[in-house]
């Protein structure tokens, strides 16, 4: 990022990146498929049936709402670390647009692996449990979508800020946001 803001995305190479962190190229290759991706923080997060259940089980009490806005946070923390280092990224993307496209096949991706994950929570909750396969497919798309646009707004509102909470003070946020849209919406 700081070879990026300083000499610019074309001057910031591989080389450049492996030495400014004192790894190989082969180390970098490890997290990032590409010096965008590390721009982006982008790391190949599977969503796992054990991901999945930790939540769960860490959360016992949670309703669905919490459970994916914890899951969709815990997945993109890494690319969200500070509130500085973010706003950094935005700068990045603000100065060179098409680094948008990694950014949305990457999230595009997680998308899938979420609505997937959202399932066996919905399964469990009051009101979801005897959907049909379909139903159930459609609502943790909605689900998804509602948490995730809660996510982004508490995200930019942390970031704008420049709020030194930690993330899970960016989860709760997320979750407030929905859960006060929702009652307002009744």
């Amino acid at each position: 990022m700081t070879l990026v803001l300083h000499d610019g995305l074309e001057h910031a190479t591989l080389d450049a990146i492996c030495e400014s962190a004192g790894v190989s190229n082969r180390t970098f290759f490890n997290y990032f498929d590409s010096k965008e991706d590390a721009i982006l923080g982008l790391t190949d997060s599977e969503i796992t049936d054990d991901s999945v259940a930790e939540i769960m089980a860490a959360y016992p009490a949670a309703d669905v709402v919490e459970l994916t806005v914890r899951l969709m946070i815990g997945v993109i923390n890494p690319s969200i670390t500070s509130s500085k280092l973010l706003k950094s990224r935005m700068k990045i993307v603000k100065l060179h647009p098409h680094l948008l496209g990694r950014f949305a096949l990457q999230i595009q991706r997680m998308h899938d692996q979420l609505t997937t994950a959202i399932r066996p929570m919905l399964a469990a909750a009051p009101g979801f449990a005897d959907q049909s396969p379909e139903e159930s497919e459609l609502s943790a798309d909605v689900i998804l979508s509602l948490c995730s646009g809660a996510a982004r707004a508490a995200v930019k509102e942390w970031t704008t800020t420049g709020n030194k909470a930690p993330i899970e003070a960016v989860e709760d946020r997320a979750i407030e946001l929905v859960r006060n849209t929702v009652k307002r919406l009744k």
